[in-house]
């Protein structure tokens, strides 16, 4: 009997309360591209005000891992040049007192080279350029490997 009750019953009407008043959404145009087109950072709203679209998960997952491994290499350059620190002394006296300050300065500057990769690979990919910066952050995992603390001395 209450299905009877609810289909005689029909449509009931709703109001709202005194003081709200209902606003209708402006007509939009039908699907329109961002104002940068596909992959576009930026993209404006309906008031006209720019905002940024970030990164997608996989991308900002893929660039912690990059900056974790570049973390892990700047720590692997730091253990190498304290290993290496009496040879190097030793190779820096022989090349004078101006040399051996350069040589001094360049060998304790090469754990900085990894996370200054990572910062220029990520300003120079700034406004969208994310397969530049997957492509810089490859060819740096490559390039700044701390083979010497791979390499093992034998014997």
């Amino acid at each position: 009997m209450r299905n009877a009750e609810k289909e005689g019953a029909g449509a009931r009407e709703s109001s709202i309360a005194s003081g709200w008043k209902i606003e209708e959404e402006p007509n939009l145009p039908a699907a329109e591209d961002p104002v940068g087109g596909p992959g576009s950072e930026e993209q404006e709203t309906q008031d006209g005000a720019e905002t940024s679209v970030g990164l997608s998960n996989g991308a900002l997952v893929l660039f912690g891992v990059f900056g974790g491994l570049y973390l892990l290499y700047t720590w692997g350059w730091f253990v190498v040049a304290q290993a290496y620190s009496g040879m190097n002394a030793a190779a820096a006296a022989g090349s004078g007192s101006v040399g051996g300050v350069l040589q001094q300065i360049l060998f304790w500057a090469a754990p900085l080279a990894a996370p200054l990769w990572f910062l220029v690979s990520l300003a120079a990919a700034r406004g969208g350029r994310t397969k530049r910066l997957a492509l810089m952050l490859c060819i740096g995992a490559v390039v700044l490997l701390p083979l010497p603390m791979l390499i093992a001395k034998g014997g």
